[in-house]
């Protein structure tokens, strides 16, 4: 059942100062989320969050031996009858999704490459992580 409502009070309860950090809470139909987590003090207070959301989605790209955080991700979620309940871009490497329990198909697209995993949410702290290859810098030059 959602908990939105107890999922945005536990933001609050997290550190005084990550709460403060973070983006309001926005709605995608009946769905809750925040995105960000541009600078370190709003990196910090999504990591400090995410335990308390059904659903948290992390962004990077390989950059040699290190993965950087990354903006600008189209976010689609699809539920077990393929109904789209997500449609939304993400303003930073992090998102926190107030998710009903229940099984869905996450698409991430970046710079036209597009991502998937399928997840089952049945409670709080779900986290999906996804790394996009290195850019090939032959490509970026012609």
């Amino acid at each position: 059942m959602r908990s939105w409502l107890t999922g945005i009070c536990a933001c609050f309860c997290v550190a005084t100062v990550s709460a403060q950090n973070l983006p309001p809470v926005e709605f995608y139909l009946n769905t809750a989320y925040m995105c960000g987590g541009i600078g370190s003090d709003q990196a910090a207070a999504f990591k400090a969050a995410r335990s308390h959301y059904p659903l948290s989605l992390n962004f990077g790209q390989k950059l040699g031996n290190k993965v950087a955080f990354i903006a600008d991700i189209q976010v689609v979620i699809r539920d077990q009858y393929d109904q789209t309940v997500v449609n939304i871009n993400s303003e930073g490497p992090f998102c926190l999704l107030d998710m009903d329990y229940g099984k869905y198909q996450v698409y991430v697209t970046y710079e036209g490459q597009t991502l998937h995993q399928t997840i089952e949410v049945k409670g709080a702290g779900h986290q999906l992580s996804f790394i996009w290859p290195e850019q090939n810098t032959t490509e970026l030059s012609k």
